[in-house]
């Protein structure tokens, strides 16, 4: 047995700690801050409850607000500068895992040189940036316990995926009351990326028991919640259930990685302006159909620890009712089809060649042909 499993950040999971982050700062001695969040987030309220933190312990604040969801190069060089020119110490991010990747970029930037299209992939980034700490308002994409950033190279037209030992955020301050009231499709969304991050951590290659203790937990917890989170927004324990869920699927995918679903979403968000968590969704139980004939076991025990009877059933039994049960959820909460989000057919035979090309797919447990990615895209078409 060998394995190797960790995670960037020191995480404090509890209501109310995001309002803890001025004292924290004030702690490592910092005096200036880098406060990064998107509209939304502003226009909800939440980030005026962390500035108020930050600006109690007297911390001289720099706002951005300018991050878009899946956050480009262009847009990361921008914050940068504005880093530098203001000579922050620290960055908060506020947000989901655009604005969290768009900080973490940041920070690589104010201690790497410049361009960010040159640290696309694993171990490139040399130095340690500046310390993030992330207070996610979403349940998906845990990008604040994971070493990777995920940001769009405007020229190639592609995400570059950039990971490593110096691109994690430090500190996690993971606050389920932040995730209250967020909307229905918002929160369907991320808590499918969430799923989509436990299931493909399970079913990697790169799998081991740490990875596995934690992916079979989140999809647990995600299966049993999502759809009561999705329907009732100020229900805390769901909440909060969804949330823990999102983050210990990033305690598996960080060192498991994913696998063919996430492959495929990428390239389908650039080229259908999708939003992540859809994407993954809306292909997510044909990967599941596919990786279902290598490892039907593994499968299995998915839906085991979804609550499935499926105990006695043989393999691809249970492999058919998994995935009809992940199907099923999806319906429930409303995940569209890719032609209800708006895919074109005429770009599947691009995406497909794409998606091959993707870190993930080397963790998958089948080895894809471009035939095979587009026999899934045009299942979830």
């Amino acid at each position: 047995m060998h394995f190797h499993f960790s995670i960037p950040s020191s995480v404090a999971f509890a209501p109310g700690t995001a309002e803890t982050v001025g004292h924290l700062l004030r702690g490592f001695e910092i005096s200036k801050v880098l406060c990064i969040y998107d509209s939304e987030v502003k226009k909800a309220g939440i980030v005026d409850r962390v500035l108020a933190s930050l600006k109690a312990s007297k911390l001289e604040v720099t706002e951005w607000g300018a991050v878009l969801p899946n956050p480009t190069d262009e847009l990361v060089e921008k914050g940068a500068l504005l880093a530098k020119e203001t000579g922050v110490e620290a960055i908060v991010a506020v947000g989901g895992g655009s604005v969290i990747d768009a900080a973490k970029a940041v920070s690589i930037l104010m201690t790497n040189e410049s361009p960010i299209n040159q640290y696309d992939g694993i171990n490139l980034v040399k130095n340690p940036g500046i310390q993030v700490i992330a207070i996610p308002t979403t349940a998906g994409s845990a990008s604040e316990v994971t070493s990777f950033t995920v940001i769009t190279d405007t020229t190639l037209q592609k995400k570059m995926v950039i990971g490593g030992q110096n691109v994690g955020a430090r500190i996690a301050l993971v606050d389920p009351r932040l995730t209250i009231g967020a909307p229905p499709a918002l929160t369907a969304s991320t808590g499918m990326a969430a799923m989509s991050h436990a299931i493909e951590a399970y079913l990697s290659v790169a799998n081991s028991i740490p990875t596995d203790i934690n992916a079979l937990k989140a999809i647990e917890l995600i299966y049993h919640n999502l759809a009561e989170a999705v329907q009732n927004g100020s229900d805390m324990t769901a909440r909060t259930n969804i949330l823990l869920g999102s983050l210990l699927a990033g305690f598996a995918y960080n060192s498991a990685i994913l696998g063919l679903a996430h492959s495929i979403s990428h390239p389908l968000c650039i080229y259908s302006a999708i939003p992540h968590g859809f994407a993954n969704a809306a292909v997510l139980p044909y990967v599941m159909e596919y990786n279902g004939q290598a490892v039907p076991e593994r499968v299995k025990d998915i839906g085991l620890a979804m609550g499935l009877e499926i105990k006695d059933l043989a393999p691809n039994e249970a492999l058919t009712a998994t995935i009809d049960a992940v199907l099923k959820l999806s319906r429930t909460i409303g995940i569209p089809t890719l032609k209800d989000l708006g895919a074109s057919r005429d770009d599947f035979e691009k995406i497909a060649l794409d998606s091959l090309k993707e870190i993930s797919t080397i963790f998958n447990p089948r080895n894809p042909s471009k035939e095979d990615v587009i026999a899934i895209l045009e299942k979830a078409f």
